[in-house]
């Protein structure tokens, strides 16, 4: 396989769990009734479409239409990556741990392929985000007396 259709293949790939984080953190907001946490986490969604769109522009800068790309299989990679704990897991552990996987395909990325994205502000954005999401779990959870998986 060639080196462009190896970045392909991984731009890919980060589509399907960009959006699957998006969905998450819409989740997540759903489930809040603090209009702050709520407002956080749906502009968090909007981040992950975006970091989305920009990445289906770097696709289309290499040839693929969005008829090419297989965003909306069963994501088989997730469903490895899930655990027990994780299904019993509140929706925003499940967003920490969408954003852990991001950052580690964002990673993959960049040590693997030259590109034009502007990886690490992506890299940043996720990194802040998991630092914030891991402080309101600790928060939410030591408040009720219930341990976090994180």
């Amino acid at each position: 396989m060639t080196k462009k259709n190896q970045y392909i293949g991984k731009l890919e790939g980060l589509l399907t769990h960009l959006k699957n984080a998006k969905l998450e953190y819409l989740k997540a907001a759903d489930q809040l009734n603090n209009a702050e946490h709520k407002r956080y986490l749906n502009q968090q969604a909007t981040l992950r479409n975006r970091l989305f769109q920009e990445i289906l522009e770097e696709l289309r800068r290499h040839g693929m239409t969005l008829d090419n790309l297989v965003i909306s299989r069963f994501n088989f990679d997730q469903l490895l990556i899930s655990s027990i704990d994780m299904l019993q897991a509140s929706a925003i552990e499940k967003c920490i741990q969408s954003d852990t996987y991001l950052l580690k395909k964002y990673n993959e990325i960049q040590e693997g392929f030259d590109s034009e994205l502007d990886l690490l502000s992506a890299f940043e954005t996720l990194q802040n985000a998991l630092e914030k999401n891991k402080a309101l779990v600790t928060n939410f959870f030591s408040k009720r007396g219930i341990d976090s998986i994180f």
